[in-house]
């Protein structure tokens, strides 16, 4: 049985923000400027949908690894997805205050998988 850990607890809330850009695209055309949020378009809706199955299913790939170098890799994966999204986002949204909205928040997610992945690090001894 897998213990309920900070990385157990990350990867949950990573799944669970996956199933939320699933059900509401609007959110990503209100924080990134693509849209209108109460209608968000067909192309905002299939990059909230793809960014929602990405994050459901790397949420579950950490909730559901092995301890050790699987968890590792899905955490990695995770911090360069967030990482990934921080520099497109805060690139190629069309406000200012978008990029840094949404690259902010997406580093800050990369951020706590990666302080995760290390955590998973063995301690040896001294």
């Amino acid at each position: 049985m897998l213990r309920p850990t900070f990385e157990r607890a990350f990867g949950l809330l990573t799944a669970a923000y996956g199933v939320s850009a699933i059900l509401r695209p609007g959110t990503l055309a209100r924080y990134s400027g693509f849209g209108d949020p109460a209608a968000p378009g067909a192309a905002v809706r299939a990059l909230s949908t793809t960014i929602g199955v990405r994050d459901l299913c790397s949420g579950g790939a950490i909730v559901l690894a092995p301890p050790g170098r699987p968890l590792r890799a899905a955490l990695v994966a995770r911090t360069a997805f967030d990482m990934g999204d921080a520099l497109v986002f805060g690139t190629l949204c069309p406000t200012r205050r978008a990029r840094l909205t949404i690259s902010a928040v997406a580093a800050g997610w990369g951020t706590l998988a990666a302080i995760a992945a290390a955590r998973t690090t063995r301690r040896r001894p001294a």
